[in-house]
């Protein structure tokens, strides 16, 4: 794993010196060593630094072919470089290295821009071309590597995070209003937008080139439901993929919650590799699966380590955070998510997370609440209003039939949700009900302009299918929020993080199965039956998630830090201090659990702090 930076200045006139404080800010993405190409005309320079997974001797980066005029620098892992490789030894390419990267530079001498498309990892590469004139960055199918750029007339600047092109001389720092809409709605930054004006995400499963010719934008990938796997059962297809993504010439771990998704991750894990388990645990029976993971680990024979996380370590965790985020991110798992990544940088430099197992397999509750709208629809207008009434009179014996993972949620508040998501259609409808399990209902801004949804989901997926909510979060949710957030908490630490889950192959497994993933009673179907297979007494286990106590924390522990964050006078100048005193009070006094929108609010001003 690393992290890449770098510019093109096609009028040569930026001194190749701006490189190296470009890649120094991103230092802890790659301290085992960095790197840098300038070409002989001052137009092209790229820069990397660089965590050795791979080909530790010689896999140093940039990496040339044989007349060095095709140059990569590049963060991630190819999976299935060495059957790359092999195809193009056989057409005539010779390797220097036993590198993943050097696939890439081969690749394009052979396929052009087309290589992309047989790329099975996750990545985020810079490729210049020098006879062409060209550079060509390109992005995983997912998104699970993150890349920006900034481009003005003759000039692109490029990175790993955002903090690298504000660290070039070539960009003005300036933020954008817009994007700041769209976080006080999502609790993160969806589609291609930054915090600031001009610096964009190139999106999953595009490549962009800039040369004399200008921008070209390539989409080379959309995701599917015509991609059968009918030749392989998930059982195959899942031992095939750990064993491919456990490929390194370091220690190797997995992150153990002892829930559904890493338990059956460790699972086959163990079938290759003896190895530890980290897991995260709380004092709080409500949150702590602590207890789970151990047993996991001692029925699968894993070294297991785990740590005890406290409120106290909520402020330290959050001010590291926040001085290295460039972009707010209201999801609080953040926070465990640094903590067990610290604990098992101590041992590991590669980790394996269960994340993507949700989006792909129908494993959250807005699928079921998806469900529940579309039975809606049956009833007579005056009914559906009244729902949250009438639900107060069904009997708890058949209540208790309503999902585990919709627990929480009293039976009017369940109701109200269910009923207003009937106001929208999709994708709108699944954005509310996740953002309101997620953030709750209440707001704080306007709600912003919704239309650009309809253009980042395919439209196969537009419809009122179980599938249509999962190819939602899929391209909203888990892109922008959950693998920004395991990015980054484990980059901050030094630790390569793999996902298993969102292998090429299991996401076209995936989204290819007629049968529905969830029902109104049951989520993850298929994975279930083969996790009762596996780990029969960890199938039934309820959903929980990997979150923090925070409702009662920031009325306790952590009151007085919650207090100071809310009431930073640089908020004022985006949200009323007045709503914001009122939620807060509201949340003291328990007359609502407001935590939600409480902690939106403090990483809004913890990101002002740092980066306004």
């Amino acid at each position: 794993m690393c992290g890449i930076a770098g510019f093109i200045d096609l009028t040569s006139k930026t001194t190749k010196a701006s490189l190296k404080p470009m890649t120094d800010v991103i230092k802890y993405r790659g301290p085992d060593s960095s790197g840098e190409y300038h070409d002989n005309l001052n137009i092209a320079h790229l820069g990397i630094r660089r965590l050795s997974i791979i080909d530790l001797k010689t896999g140093d980066q940039p990496i040339k072919n044989e007349d060095g005029s095709i140059v990569v620098v590049y963060n991630g892992e190819i999976y299935n470089f060495q059957e790359l490789k092999k195809d193009l030894e056989k057409k005539g390419h010779k390797f220097r290295t036993k590198s993943d990267t050097e696939v890439l530079v081969h690749g394009y001498e052979e396929y052009d821009e087309e290589f992309v498309k047989k790329l099975n990892g996750m990545f985020a590469f810079s490729l210049w071309d020098d006879k062409k004139k060209k550079l060509l960055l390109g992005r995983d199918r997912i998104g699970i590597k993150p890349l920006y750029y900034y481009s003005l007339g003759k000039v692109l600047v490029f990175g790993s995070e955002v903090k690298t092109i504000l660290q070039s001389p070539l960009y003005k720092k300036s933020i954008d209003y817009e994007a700041i809409k769209l976080y006080w709605y999502f609790g993160f930054l969806p589609g291609d937008i930054s915090m600031f004006k001009g610096i964009k995400k190139i999106l999953p499963g595009h490549t962009l080139s800039f040369s004399l010719k200008g921008l070209k934008f390539n989409k080379y990938f959309e995701l599917s439901s015509d991609t059968q796997k009918d030749d392989i059962t998930l059982d195959q297809l899942m031992a095939d993929t750990v064993k491919s993504q456990l490929i390194a010439d370091v220690p190797v771990g997995v992150f153990l919650s002892g829930g559904l998704d890493s338990s059956l991750l460790a699972y086959y894990i163990s079938k290759f590799k003896n190895l530890k388990s980290f897991s995260i645990g709380f004092k709080e029976k409500g949150f702590d699966e602590s207890e789970h993971a151990h047993y996991v680990a001692k029925k699968i024979g894993t070294e297991h380590e785990s740590f005890e996380f406290s409120s106290k370590d909520v402020t330290g965790i959050f001010s590291e955070v926040s001085k290295n985020l460039d972009e707010p991110l209201a999801d609080a798992s953040i926070i465990p998510t640094y903590q067990v990544s610290k604990l098992a940088r101590k041992y590991v430099k590669v980790a394996l997370s269960g994340d993507g197992g949700d989006e792909l397999f129908g494993g959250y509750p807005t699928h079921q609440a998806h469900l529940l709208s579309k039975y809606t629809l049956f009833l007579p207008k005056f009914l559906l209003n009244d729902l949250p009434n009438i639900i107060n009179y069904i009997p708890d014996t058949l209540f208790d039939r309503i999902p585990l993972s919709f627990k929480d949620y009293p039976k009017k508040r369940l109701a109200s949700i269910v009923a207003k998501g009937m106001q929208f259609k999709n994708p709108q409808r699944q954005v509310y009900l996740m953002r309101t399990f997620f953030l709750g209902e209440k707001l704080l801004v306007e709600k912003p302009d919704m239309d650009f949804l309809t253009n980042l989901i395919p439209v196969d997926f537009i419809g009122d299918s179980v599938m249509s909510a999962q190819a939602i979060d899929f391209h909203t949710y888990l892109r922008d929020d959950f693998l920004v957030k395991t990015d980054r908490a484990s980059m901050f630490n030094s630790l390569e993080v793999r996902v298993p889950y969102l292998d090429n192959n299991v996401i076209d497994y995936a989204f290819s199965q007629t049968k529905p993933h969830a029902n109104l009673f049951k989520t993850k179907i298929q994975l279930r039956k083969l996790i009762e297979e596996k780990l029969p007494d960890i199938a039934k286990r309820p959903k929980k998630g990997f979150g923090i106590p925070l409702e009662k924390w920031l009325r306790t522990d952590l009151k007085q830090f919650a207090g100071d964050m809310l009431s930073n006078k640089k908020l004022r100048d985006y949200v009323s201090q007045k709503q914001i005193n009122k939620l807060w009070q509201e949340h003291l006094e328990e007359e609502a659990n407001n935590s939600g929108i409480l902690w939106q609010t403090i990483v809004f001003s913890g990101w002002l702090e740092n980066w306004a």
